[in-house]
């Protein structure tokens, strides 16, 4: 990854998507790229996490500063496409075809909501005084179900987190990475945009 680029770093997050069944791209593609990531962020080669998503396994790294940076799906017997399915908030995004399999998980949902994309989603739109209004009026009631969360990492984190002491919340670092470029690049490095 190193030579791929003169970039010192800090370097982007990932999200790898790979179907078991692809005979156009080796799945093995998958784990070399999440180990030349895990590299690239020096983050152990073992998955801080691994649980199911949507059925499928997924595993997640995180950084010392909490957030995930580095994540792996692989949809289990799917061939060479983009997985659909119905997302977190019930719509489905996309229409099958080709390239394009049912797989009951929405991998474009997913990978907007790793880059914190989806918040707005489902989400009335309303002025910010009337937000702040509502927020001033509104206590929330205690829930008797626990809240379902999107993103497993957010739910175990805190069990990986246990020992360590507590520091204060962090902000999210502007990074500055054109992350079209990055992606233009590596189309461009792997022969699949000119």
């Amino acid at each position: 990854m190193r030579h791929a680029s003169n970039h010192k770093g800090p370097w982007p997050k990932l999200s790898v998507w790979h179907g078991s069944a692809d005979r156009t791209v080796n799945p093995a593609n998958a784990n070399e790229i999440v180990k030349q990531w895990l590299d690239v962020h020096q983050l152990p080669p073992a998955p801080m996490s691994e649980g199911t998503v949507d059925g499928y396994p997924h595993q997640i790294w995180w950084n010392a500063d909490g957030e995930t940076t580095v994540e792996s799906y692989t949809i289990t017997d799917m061939a060479h496409g983009t997985p659909l399915g119905v997302a977190d908030n019930d719509e489905r995004y996309g229409a099958q075809g080709a390239f394009l399999i049912e797989a009951g998980i929405s991998s474009s949902y997913h990978i907007a909501s790793f880059f914190g994309l989806t918040d707005w989603i489902g989400q009335p739109r309303e002025t910010e005084k009337e937000a702040q209004k509502e927020a001033a009026r509104s206590t929330p009631a205690p829930s008797a179900a626990p809240a379902r969360t999107a993103d497993i990492a957010t739910a175990l984190r805190p069990l990986a987190t246990l020992n360590r002491p507590a520091a204060a919340p962090r902000q999210p670092k502007n990074r500055n990475i054109d992350v079209g470029a990055v992606i233009a690049r590596a189309l461009t490095a792997a022969g699949l945009m000119k």
